[in-house]
């Protein structure tokens, strides 16, 4: 299984989220990086699942683009 790289980001704004996206995809150009933020439902979850939830949604988008 193929190890999975996900950024959960918190509190930041949206302007901020696409800065910090655009500096690590730039930063670790080699790796696939998952992106998330909270949200007041998922702030509940627990991180497993939000982890397996946002790996689908990843997914779902990969394949939505080709």
């Amino acid at each position: 299984m193929d190890k999975k790289n996900f950024v959960i980001l918190h509190g930041f704004k949206k302007e901020e989220l696409f800065d910090l996206m655009k500096i690590l995809k730039e930063k670790f150009p080699e790796k696939e990086l998952i992106f998330a933020t909270t949200t007041p439902t998922n702030l509940n979850w627990k991180l497993s699942d939000l982890i397996s939830e946002i790996e689908k949604e990843h997914e779902y988008m990969k394949k939505m683009k080709k």
